[in-house]
């Protein structure tokens, strides 16, 4: 921290003495929270006056004889006020590697000032009570000192803004012969409602500006950097996106006046789907900013990785680079034993308490928390933020070595069960990633002879077991078995099976050219990548060819390559689409057809060869009674002892003999088969043999 930064420093804890009168627990909080929770008391000082000065301004332009003639129409506007209110769109912005801001807002401001056109100032009186009831019942569900004064803040800041700033800019619309309702749209009226609608948006400006001048200095001091443009960007975009609306409000009024009741509800019909598509798109947005923020950051992270097996002492810094930015976090704490705390964000936050970690350690899966819930540790309910957790467990074996806990920033996305959920993938694969790594690292400073590497090999091996497979999601109407025999410790080959939406699956078999370690690492960031993708694309299989072998490409650069069968099952119509790229065709055995074949082609090059490639898609429908056979070059290059190849003919002749049977029966017998015809020759290559078959 400079000079500058510091004598800053100075002025805002002095700042904070004065929020101490009135809030004597901010003492308590971090460094951040302690400077963001200031700012609230101030900025509800600043903004208190004039928004008693509006109030009692909006009072005195008020006529009774107004409310009343006008009672239906303030009622009918304030429906529409709570339902655009409701259909709020959101931006959330980050503003430096951990910190985000987030703004809300709705088109209810439109309909606000084209209620102020109609019938005048007396409109504001929507806002005004739609503000004070939101107030008092968030008031009630926010039980914590920080959250109240925020609400303060956004009152007194909503009040002063929704009653000074419009009266102010009235009063120059007034002046300049403006009047109610508007009188027809000519260049002179549109002009004077333009005026006031501008006077507003600057008066709103100077209301918040003080807001924004104190973050200001907060960013400085947080960031230790003098960079404000972000801020001071996301604060135009925050607060002059809703008022690009306002001038819309002169051509509502007009059509209200002019057209009456019914074209003015059909032009609100249609503002009512905008605000619905607006919010949407919001949700829709936010969460692919997320998911690719997410993946962005685990790609890194597992690169960075890679570094911290030999000293692992480093994993702390390597976590604290990229872990804060991965989620919208507030706090962060990852913990792998009593002792031994790898990751605590901020650095001036306690830690979790104990309770919280024995709880979490005793789970098995990622679980979410709403601010209203009580935690499971606790016996009565004390304030926090919306929270996910998952434990963290060893590679191999059953045992949890630790836990992440993650406590969300407040932002403008709501936070809800489902908006939690979706961040589990990639708490998941964090989980994995430090187990993997701590694991790894443990292995290599063990594997100093020849017994320790090949100790290694057996937890590569073992490692690799949990990518794949040992239980299917149930598929009404379907069999799949599937089997994979590696020739080593590690396989060059894998198996997928996918859950996509609308109860699809996604059926993938692969083989990386070349055996050992190296194909075993290549195998592993090919599944991740493919996985990742098919979740992503979950309808286009070349799409997510095309994306995972750029990637590979990109990150790998090991000159291998894999040929991979991906193709999406759809069950309930019996559809497979599929991408070939330069693997052995499977074979569809048509059971209506005295069992006639089907080569599932290559539609393109295998994947890792060359950037940019591209891949076809073809359909095929599995009917009733019919057989998929799947399966990676292991099983055609067995070889008996006289050297004669276990041919794809036999593999069809076996599938033909087993028709009508089990899928797990014609696994077993194409793997006997290929045994026997092998008679103990040691095994060369990885085997992998998937089975589907559709029922009578």
């Amino acid at each position: 921290m400079d000079d500058n930064q510091h004598s800053l420093l100075e002025k805002y804890n002095r700042l904070s003495e004065f929020a101490k009168i009135f809030w004597p627990s901010l003492d308590t909080l971090n460094e951040q929270r302690r400077l963001i929770g200031a700012g609230d008391v101030l900025n509800s000082f600043i903004t208190l006056p004039l928004a008693v000065g509006g109030l009692v301004w909006l009072v005195l332009s008020t006529e009774l004889v107004e409310l009343q003639d006008n009672t239906l129409f303030l009622i009918f506007n304030f429906g529409l006020l709570i339902l655009f209110s409701r259909l709020s769109f959101f931006t959330i912005v980050e503003i430096r590697s951990d910190r985000y801001g987030s703004s809300e807002d709705s088109l209810a401001s439109m309909i606000q000032w084209s209620a102020i056109f109609i019938i005048g100032p007396t409109a504001l009186w929507l806002s005004v009570i739609y503000t004070l009831v939101d107030f008092t019942l968030n008031w009630r569900n926010s039980p914590s000192p920080g959250e109240r004064w925020s609400l303060l803040r956004t009152l007194f800041s909503s009040l002063a803004v929704n009653t000074f700033a419009p009266l102010a800019s009235l009063a120059v619309y007034e002046r300049i012969g403006g009047s109610y309702p508007i009188p027809g749209l000519t260049i002179i009226t549109i002009s004077q409602a333009l005026l006031a609608i501008s006077v507003n948006f600057l008066l709103v400006l100077l209301i918040t500006a003080g807001y924004l001048g104190y973050h200001i200095g907060v960013q400085k001091i947080l960031a230790q950097s003098n960079t404000i443009y972000p801020l001071i960007r996301f604060f135009l975009i925050s607060v002059g996106l809703p008022h690009l609306a306002h001038p819309f409000s002169i051509l509502l009024a007009d059509f209200y006046i002019e057209d009456g009741v019914a074209v003015y509800s059909f032009l609100l019909t249609g503002l009512i789907l905008v605000a619905y598509l607006s919010r949407r798109l919001s949700l829709v947005a936010e969460f692919n900013r997320q998911q690719s923020q997410q993946l962005e950051k685990l790609e890194k992270l597992s690169r960075e990785l890679f570094q911290v097996i030999p000293d692992p002492s480093i994993l702390n810094s390597v976590l604290e680079q990229y872990i804060p930015g991965m989620f919208p976090s507030g706090r962060i704490s990852i913990w792998l034993s009593p002792d031994n705390t790898i990751l605590n964000f901020p650095e001036d936050w306690q830690g979790v308490a104990d309770d919280a970690w024995q709880w979490i350690m005793k789970q098995d899966r990622p679980m979410s928390f709403l601010v209203n819930e009580v935690l499971p540790w606790q016996t009565v309910y004390e304030d926090h933020l919306a929270i996910v957790t998952t434990p963290i467990s060893q590679v191999n074996a059953h045992g949890v070595i630790g836990g992440i806990f993650i406590e969300l920033r407040a932002l403008a996305q709501p936070w809800d069960k489902k908006s939690l959920r979706n961040l589990y993938p990639a708490l998941l694969s964090l989980a994995d990633q430090i187990a993997s790594t701590l694991q790894q690292a443990e292995v290599y400073n063990n594997s100093l002879d020849f017994l320790q590497i090949s100790q290694e090999l057996r937890l590569a091996g073992r490692i690799q077991a949990r990518y794949l497979h040992n239980k299917f999601p149930p598929i009404p109407g379907w069999q799949l078995a599937v089997t994979l025999l590696p020739a080593r410790e590690t396989s060059g080959d894998f198996f997928d099976v996918i859950e996509l939406s609308g109860n699809r699956l996604g059926i993938l078999v692969a083989d990386v050219a070349d055996k050992g370690v190296g194909s075993a690492l290549y195998m592993a960031l090919s599944r991740t990548l493919l996985r990742t993708y098919a979740e992503e694309y979950d309808a286009e299989p070349e799409v997510v060819f095309f994306a995972a072998n750029n990637r590979l490409l990109k990150d790998a650069r090991a000159n291998l390559f894999v040929t991979i069968f991906y193709g999406i099952l759809d069950p309930e119509q019996g559809t497979l689409t599929y991408c070939n790229a330069g693997h052995n065709p499977p074979y569809l055995i048509r059971n209506a057809n005295h069992n006639a074949v089907d080569s599932l082609s290559l539609t393109g090059i295998a994947m890792g060869i060359e950037a940019n490639a591209t891949w076809t898609t073809n359909t095929v429908t599995i009917e009733p009674g019919d057989v998929l056979v799947l399966y990676t070059d292991g099983i055609p290059d067995t070889q008996d002892p006289d050297g004669d190849f276990f041919d794809d003919e036999s593999i069809i002749d076996i599938a033909k003999e087993n028709t009508g049977r089990s899928a797990y029966e014609i696994q077993s017998s194409i793997i006997n088969k290929v045994q026997e015809f092998s008679a103990n020759v040691p095994q060369i290559d990885d085997i992998t043999l998937m089975v589907l078959v559709r029922d009578n």
